[in-house]
């Protein structure tokens, strides 16, 4: 009787064990739980984007550069990111970085290198990655290899690797998105006429913009995720690449926020392929509206320089759906609004000046 009712217990453990939700030691929560965001679209045969910005869910899951301590090529000792690319003849090759530093640590505290892998296996040397500087926002990195695939047919699979060299136990940097450039994105030379959209009062989201903040960095959008910007819908009808973007804003301030460094800004091109920019020190024009608040009007400019970097959305097809997400990152109760209101030198011009967006390229 007593063996019986061993056996029988021992039954009952098993049951039970098979049936609870055990996690092996190897396993990890991280990797397991998490989502990630889709894959984007090609945005042309010279462009890429790897993640689609507009589906980034809040707390992605971490995916890690690793440290190897060495600047030797050994296997599996970097993140390697890979892009199918279309036919051309390279004459240059860019690649942009999303990361976010390690926890408590900014992108200046870690030693960062790159190349760049054609179809062919053909490798340009490791470059230190330039994040800039550390006090200033910047979401798209970009190394440029100006010679080293020069002649070659850019179709196929191309890979960007990435690696800490260092291995000083100061946490990892987390990979967040990146982009592929062949020739600046572009295959067209004449200049095309400029398109543009405005969203006007009732046909957008205006309002407060929320507040959202990351938990290693002001601004990660892995972290806080799309759904918790406020979003804008513009559509462009014109076809060519784009070179050039401008954005006419205006938003009503509270005392003690700051625009410039409070304030983050995302366009997401048709493809997924993002740029995230910060406000300008200054506002075109200013009007003090009382209540220890201000009303700000902007026009905000960006290009690719002809020597310097250009734009992660240099050479996407301006056609379709282009979305431009704002969030606060300082959470501290102070929200900024965005409004169809401009500021004049006459003071305040109601519904003056709603959301537009400017696209300039070549065909």
């Amino acid at each position: 009787m007593h063996k019986d009712r061993l056996i029988l217990l021992l039954l009952l453990s098993v049951f039970v064990l098979l049936g609870a939700d055990c996690q092996a030691p190897w396993e990890d929560d991280d990797v397991k739980e998490r989502p990630l965001p889709d894959r984007a679209l090609a945005s042309s045969s010279l462009l890429r984007a790897y993640y689609n910005a507009r589906t980034f869910p809040e707390e992605m899951r971490s995916i890690k550069i690793p440290e190897n301590g060495s600047k030797t090529d050994d296997d599996d000792e970097w993140l390697s990111v890979e892009f199918a690319m279309g036919s051309a003849t390279v004459t240059e090759v860019r690649v942009h970085w999303y990361i976010v530093p390690p926890a408590g640590k900014t992108m200046d505290d870690v030693e960062l290198l790159c190349r760049v892998v054609a179809p062919d296996g053909t490798a340009s040397g490791w470059k230190t990655v330039d994040t800039g500087d550390p006090a200033k926002f910047d979401a798209q990195v970009e190394l440029d290899y100006l010679y080293e695939f020069d002649g070659m047919d850019s179709a196929g699979t191309w890979r960007a690797q990435i690696r800490d060299h260092v291995k000083d136990e100061d946490g990892r940097c987390l990979f967040r998105n990146a982009s592929l450039h062949i020739n600046k994105g572009e295959s067209g030379t004449t200049a095309a006429a400029p398109d543009s959209d405005t969203i006007v009062i009732g046909a957008g989201n205006y309002g407060i913009i929320p507040e959202a903040a990351g938990e290693r960095v002001p601004f990660d959008l892995g972290w806080i995720g799309i759904g918790r910007m406020l979003p804008n819908n513009f559509t462009i009808t014109g076809n060519f690449l784009v070179q050039s973007i401008e954005l006419i804003i205006s938003i009503y301030v509270p005392e003690g926020l700051a625009p410039e460094s409070d304030l983050v800004l995302m366009l997401v091109a048709p493809s997924g392929n993002w740029l995230a920019f910060a406000f300008p020190d200054s506002a075109d024009l200013e009007v003090d509206v009382g209540g220890n608040s201000k009303l700000a009007s902007y026009t905000i400019p960006g290009g690719s320089l002809p020597n310097g970097p250009i734009l992660n959305v240099n050479g996407e097809p301006s056609a379709g759906t282009w979305s431009l997400y704002i969030v606060d990152t300082n959470k501290d109760d102070r929200t900024a609004i965005l409004t169809t209101d401009q500021a004049t030198m006459g003071g305040l011009n109601a519904d003056g000046s709603p959301l537009q967006l400017t696209l300039t390229g070549v065909n």
